[in-house]
């Protein structure tokens, strides 16, 4: 690459040759700049993909987990009627032994 910017600089004037290196600058500059994008980009698909799937699997967590409370709470409620006709017959029982 200092052989082709030598020969530039000995072939064209001074002001061609050094437009020519700059474009070449500018070149190797946005060339950078862009493989460096690249990555980023690719990085964030990645991140972006990982953090999709986390959302997914917590999605179905909390599903199967509220799926379970409102199976215990059903049973819950359940368990109360029952108590609750178990104390109405002791009171009806309670009563019938006071008169």
């Amino acid at each position: 690459m200092e052989t082709d910017l030598i020969n530039i600089f000995q072939s064209f004037a001074f002001p061609v040759a050094l437009d020519v290196v700059l474009i070449f600058v500018i070149r190797y500059i946005a060339k950078c700049f862009l493989e460096e994008s690249r990555k980023r980009e690719d990085e964030a698909v990645k991140t972006r993909d990982q953090f999709i799937a986390y959302l997914q699997q917590n999605h179905i967590d909390l599903t199967a987990a509220l799926m379970e409370n409102a199976t215990a709470m059903k049973e819950n409620a359940q368990a109360l009627n029952k108590f609750s006709m178990v104390l109405e017959n002791m009171e009806n029982k309670l009563n019938n032994i006071k008169n």
